[in-house]
């Protein structure tokens, strides 16, 4: 049981209550429950799935996998398999398990295996081939905000490189205003403020 308040008090007499009620044990503050390590930054809470992607991996590292840079390889077509099918039980497990992993933590997987799920009765290389990959990209990635923090820098460089074009044309007489970029992840734009706050210290020694 998770016991979650803004007040220790609350906490305190909630756990009073259920010793009355429940044969319990009282673990103290959480550190994992349901395999994600929860760690706590000043004001905020960090969720992290590493420790169940990597029992995931080891499980299925017979697939040999290799590190990826993104969940999808768009080369993959993904169809109705019409020939025989491939370790049909064997491919429902780690389904399952990227289930899991996606509805916790890894949001940024939802769409590639929501695709995949579509296809356990008949499967075919190519579904398995697209299975190696998400794995292959948990294991290079281990947090949303990694992969988020990674496509954040790189949207950034695209708008860098789009202004230098235009700026290069020389069809404006005023001077072209910066760039702004809308983000709504919290944890991502700490970091991002953070690095951005390390870079300009070293510039300035």
């Amino acid at each position: 049981m998770f016991i979650i308040s803004t007040n220790i008090n609350v906490v305190n007499d909630t756990k009073k209550y259920l010793t009355l009620k429940f044969k319990m044990k009282d673990l103290n503050e959480v550190d994992t429950i349901l395999g994600i390590k929860i760690r706590k930054h000043s004001r905020s809470f960090v969720l992290c799935q590493s420790y169940y992607i990597d029992k995931v991996l080891n499980k299925f590292n017979h697939l040999n996998i290799k590190v990826a840079n993104t969940p999808y390889d768009v080369s993959c077509k993904l169809i109705e398999n019409t020939g025989r099918s491939i370790v049909q039980i064997e491919y429902a497990s780690v389904i399952g398990s990227l289930i899991y992993v996606m509805h916790c933590t890894r949001l940024d997987i939802a769409f590639i295996v929501c695709k995949l799920s579509r296809y356990t009765s008949n499967l075919s290389k190519d579904h398995w081939k697209t299975i190696t990959i998400i794995l292959g990209y948990l294991k290079k990635t281990h947090s949303t905000m990694e992969s988020e923090f990674i496509a954040l820098a790189t949207t950034n460089k695209e708008a860098e490189w789009l202004r230098n074009m235009l700026l290069n044309i020389k069809l404006w007489s005023q001077l072209m205003p910066s760039i702004s970029l809308y983000y709504d992840c919290q944890i991502t734009m700490s970091k991002a403020f953070d690095k951005f706050t390390i870079e300009n210290l070293d510039i300035s020694t």
